[in-house]
């Protein structure tokens, strides 16, 4: 299935790019934190079955968990209103403090700490290993999060990020979102990046293959940038993550037809 534009896409975004969707994002959160969480309250199917795959998680004491981009904390309440796990250090990473503060994990969590952070703005210029001072943990996660993040160099550099912030033999589960699968997504998000393009400025061959601006709700110029993952992708940058992971699963989920996203599960050796 062919899901990118029918023009010329440049091999490499640059930074200034990168910089002006990164920003286009983050006010998109910023202005629709409410709507936006209102309809991102279940939890999702594929989050069982990473807990299937990790079965240490359950069986072991209670784990620390890094979660990157963790909105409004439905991630930590499906731990522990669903799986049964108690983290005893639940880190919190958004930009969004809005969002985050319309979640509630309510007494759950032995420990939450929020780092209000913008990690895409620290992935560009070079700092995010530095300034995300954590602790290693037991499981890192990053659900809904990479799709936001420009550039094929920055989305490896964030997965070598998050696997040097999880303890050797822990986990890294991260969610790709790949919305042209869906027909209905697909018709949609080909329309609204024609409209926000124009409207932002940006020329369409400044941004890489299967880059697209998505709209919200239908309101007007009302965007965030997403990047739809192909199998191909995935799999060039998983091979290029290095000797000291190993890729425990992969599998599709979520949506109708079970294929909105496409989770990988990794373990520090």
């Amino acid at each position: 299935m062919d899901t990118s534009l029918h023009i010329s896409h440049t091999q490499s975004i640059s930074t200034s790019t990168a910089e002006q969707l990164s920003r286009i994002t983050s006010e998109f959160y910023a202005q629709q934190a409410q709507s936006f969480s209102a309809t991102r309250q279940a939890s999702w199917q594929g989050w069982q079955k990473c807990l299937e795959v990790t079965p240490q998680l359950l069986a072991g004491e209670k784990p620390s968990v890094l979660d990157i981009g963790c909105g409004n904390l439905r991630f930590a309440r499906f731990l522990c209103d669903e799986a049964g796990i108690v983290p005893a250090k639940y880190f919190a990473v958004d930009n969004c403090k809005s969002l985050v503060e319309s979640g509630n994990v309510g007494t759950h969590v032995s420990e939450l700490v929020f780092i209000e952070l913008d990690v895409i703005k620290r992935l560009l210029d070079n700092t995010l290993s530095s300034e995300l001072t954590v602790s290693a943990c037991d499981l890192v996660v990053a659900f809904g999060f990479l799709h936001h993040v420009p550039g094929t160099k920055k989305r490896l550099q964030l997965l070598r990020t998050l696997l040097e912030k999880t303890k050797p033999g822990g986990f890294v589960c991260v969610s790709f979102w790949q919305f042209m699968n869906n027909q209905k997504l697909a018709d949609k998000a080909y329309e609204t990046t024609v409209q926000g393009l124009q409207a932002l400025g940006i020329d369409a061959s400044e941004l890489e293959k299967n880059d697209y601006l998505i709209g919200w709700q239908g309101k007007a110029e009302t965007w965030r940038y997403c990047h739809h993952f192909s199998q191909e992708e995935l799999d060039k940058l998983l091979a290029s993550l290095g000797s000291d992971v190993q890729v425990c699963a992969q599998f599709s989920a979520d949506g109708k037809d079970n294929n909105l996203n496409r989770y990988v599960i990794l373990q520090r050796v």
